[in-house]
Formats: C-alpha cells, structure tokens, sequence
C-alpha cells in the first residue's frame, strides 16, 4: 500500500486551443508517509489527504526558541540565563504563533495527540515571551535594582511553574510511548529539564546571595544538559520530516514504536479519534 502527496504544481498546455493539465505527484510509501505524523494511526481521511501537514511547522515552531534558551541555560559564549531577554521576541514569533497554528492544524486533521502538544508548548513559549518582555516588567513588582528577580516570592512561583510543566512532560512521556522513539527521548528529557529548572529557582530564592546564584546556575546548566539532548532528537525529527515531506529519500529512521506497545488498543485509539462514544461509561 502507498500513499501519495501533492506538491500543487499544475502545469498546463495548449495543444489545438484545448487545455491539457499534468498532475505533478511524489509517490511515498506507508513507512514514509506515518513519518509525517506524531500520533499512532494518524487520520488518513480527505481532510488529512487534501490539507497540508502541520507537524513539520509545529517542529520547527518548538525548535527554535527552545534551541537559543538551551544555549542560554549552558551559558554558551558569555551568555547567562538572563540572556533569554534577549530573545524574548522569538517566544512570541517561533514558539507562540506556529505551534498553536500547528495545533489547530492537527486538530483540524484530527490528531489528538500532537495538537495537544504543540498547544501546551505554544502557550508556554507566549508565557515565556510575556514573563521575559522588559516592557512588562514582571520582576520589577517584586522589588527595583535587580530584587525582584531574587525574591523568593518570584523564584517560588516559577519554580511551582516549573514542577507543573515537568508533570505535564510526564503525561506527554506516557502518551508518545506508541510513537516513536526521539519523541520518547524528547519528553523523558524535558521531564528533567524542568525539573532541574526548578530547583534553581527554589534554590535562588532561598538563597539570593552570590553563592545561591551561582548554586541555582548551576541547576540551570545541569536543566540544559537535558534539554540539548532534547533538542538533537528534536532536530533530527525535523530532517526526518522535511524529507518525508517532499519525498527525498532518507537513511534515517524513525524508530517507528505504534505496533511494539499495546498493539491491540489501536481500535480503542481509533473509536476515539472518530469520537463515536461507544463506551457507555463516558456517557454516565
């Protein structure tokens, strides 16, 4: 069984005043074209087939800010955790607007799980955008000259903030089980990640001296350490999707996992997906 994706080009030509048109098309496998999606038995129906596949935009969308936040974290080049104000700009540009457009894209084309995570990720990245803007300043609430940005009444909230997203990794870990396995790794990670991020802050809020800063920075690199690795499988899922989606041939794989773990639960995946409520008790 084979798929096919058109790339729209629709050359047309004249011959004895009638107008002849040639369907341009790129032929994909099975195996190929399951790579363009993130969920187990992604919807195949004409919405799926006639729309463009939001998951290569919403990849994207999460890579880039999450990669110049990582480089921060790791204190890349004299940067600094504080250097993330810098780049405020593309939490709102990369992070916020194409993985909530992606989301509704995969909503659209009725993929559960990756819309829910493209917006989670998108209105985090708007709430990162939004808590680093230096038009808002947040931090200044708390006190001037640098203390907001020390109170422990800050510190703790973001390190609640944090604890929060490194259970909602652990929630989108479960679900990527029968994906595949970058995205494993992606989520197993980031459950680390933030759960680094927020013994930092905990720490810098006990502790606002030079020494807890420099306690708390050290959270914050151990927290980018995870999330590089993180951001290789994320990157490598970007090429392998970039190809797949034009039809350029790739040695990748994908470590493909939806027929390794509960396969027979694909027909529960299903009724959900179609959203028939055939169970009576989601009906009580």
């Amino acid at each position: 069984m084979s798929s096919h994706s058109d790339i729209g080009d629709k050359p047309n030509f004249q011959h004895n005043g009638d107008t002849l048109s040639r369907q341009l098309t790129v032929q994909l496998s099975s195996e190929q074209y399951e790579r363009l999606f993130f969920q187990p038995n992604a919807a195949k129906g004409d919405l799926a087939k006639r729309l463009g596949n939001p998951t290569l935009l919403g990849t994207l969308g999460f890579l880039v800010p999450f990669s110049v936040t990582l480089f921060s974290l790791l204190q890349f080049q004299g940067s600094s955790p504080t250097t993330i104000v810098a780049v405020s700009g593309t939490f709102y540009a990369f992070g916020g607007i194409p993985l909530i457009l992606a989301g509704i894209g995969e909503f659209i084309i009725g993929n559960t799980f990756p819309m829910t995570v493209f917006i989670i990720f998108g209105a985090h990245f708007v709430y990162l955008g939004y808590t680093n803007d230096p038009l808002h300043a947040i931090e200044a609430f708390y006190g001037e000259n640098g203390a907001g940005a020390l109170s422990q009444a800050y510190n703790s909230g973001q390190g609640h903030y944090s604890v929060v997203l490194a259970l909602v990794a652990f929630i989108f870990l479960c679900g990527s089980l029968r994906t595949n396995v970058p995205f494993v790794i992606i989520f197993f990670s980031l459950i680390f990640l933030f759960s680094f991020l927020a013994a930092g802050y905990y720490q810098l809020g006990f502790n606002p001296t030079a020494a807890g800063a420099s306690h708390a920075f050290y959270y914050f690199k151990i927290a980018g350490g995870f999330g590089f690795v993180a951001m290789i499988m994320g990157w490598y899922l970007a090429i392998v999707l970039s190809c797949a989606s034009t039809g350029v041939p790739c040695p990748l794989p994908v470590f493909d996992l939806s027929s390794k773990l509960a396969p027979k639960s694909v027909d529960g995946a299903k009724e959900e997906h179609a959203g028939s409520g055939a169970n009576p008790a989601l009906r009580a």
